[in-house]
């Protein structure tokens, strides 16, 4: 009998010590992830450099082919929050399907990848406030009539093309469920577009400016589903990594300073951006 109470002990102490030295695990690392995003601000501070995550996404991101210099109104902004605080700027290119991952690996700091804020991305990275708002679009050949709404895209032996990790990827994903769906890499929606114009795919989705910008210039082989009425009017934001609340307090005032201050719409101006905005008014209070 002794043994065993022994035995029972020695097993009931060995379940507690492996459930302490668990929990003292958990908090460490707890702690940790809290540490090192706490010092990111700092850290950027303190070495007076701000690394950017970017793809090229006219009006918002451009880039000069010849010297590689980056313009566009997110650009813009950047440089002048930037200036202000004395910091240089790296920027480092990505995509659409890479964004979160870059901020998680600290590849780099801020993603200024024009970003529709949904749910699921919401559980990958932080989203700043809204720097404008837009919706998803999509385009089929001009004497295909099949498709009058979303929803009737969603039938057999359709063909629908999405740039991974673009928003109209993640809609088709979740959406629709009888198409066939092919996906294409990297930041240029047009490679999806296209296909559509050579009759590898019936249907492709894509952001509703990308996809203006398209048929404008393929007029007479495609056409925009949905130019009067965009699908998913969504907030389009810049991201930090998750657990990062100093950075996203700090970039969500300098934003907000920029925009009342009238920075933002100039500089979308100066881009030829034409987004949508929540309308503001300004009372004077007699009191």
């Amino acid at each position: 009998m002794s043994y065993r109470k022994s035995g029972r002990k020695l097993l009931v102490l060995g379940v507690a010590l492996i459930t302490i030295i668990l929990l003292c695990l958990a908090s460490c690392t707890s702690h940790s992830l809290r540490t090192d995003n706490k010092l990111t601000l700092a850290q950027i501070s303190s070495n007076s450099k701000l690394k950017v995550g970017y793809l090229v996404f006219p009006p918002t991101i451009t880039k000069n082919t010849s010297t590689g210099e980056l313009g566009g109104h997110h650009v813009e902004t950047i440089k002048e929050i930037a200036r202000l605080n004395n910091w240089k700027l790296e920027f480092i290119e990505t995509d659409w399907a890479g964004f979160a991952a870059g901020l998680n690996s600290r590849r780099f700091d801020v993603s200024i990848v024009p970003t529709f804020v949904t749910v699921p991305r919401a559980l990958s990275v932080y989203f700043t406030r809204p720097l404008f708002f837009a919706g998803n679009s999509a385009i089929a050949r001009v004497n295909d009539n099949r498709f009058t709404s979303i929803k009737s895209i969603d039938q057999p032996g359709v063909v629908v093309a999405v740039t991974q990790g673009e928003a109209g990827d993640e809609y088709a994903r979740a959406n629709f469920k009888k198409v066939k769906i092919t996906r294409y890499p990297g930041g240029d929606q047009s490679l999806a577009f296209q296909t559509v114009v050579s009759g590898r795919a019936d249907v492709a989705l894509g952001d509703a400016y990308a996809t203006s910008q398209f048929v404008k210039a393929n007029s007479k082989q495609v056409k925009d589903l949905f130019a009067e009425s965009p699908y998913n009017l969504t907030p389009v934001s810049w991201a930090v990594r998750r657990g990062d609340e100093e950075l996203l307090n700090f970039l969500n005032s300098s934003l907000e300073a920029l925009d009342y201050q009238g920075y933002l719409r100039e500089w979308e101006r100066k881009a030829g951006a034409n987004w949508l905005h929540l309308k503001k008014t300004w009372e004077f209070s007699n009191n």
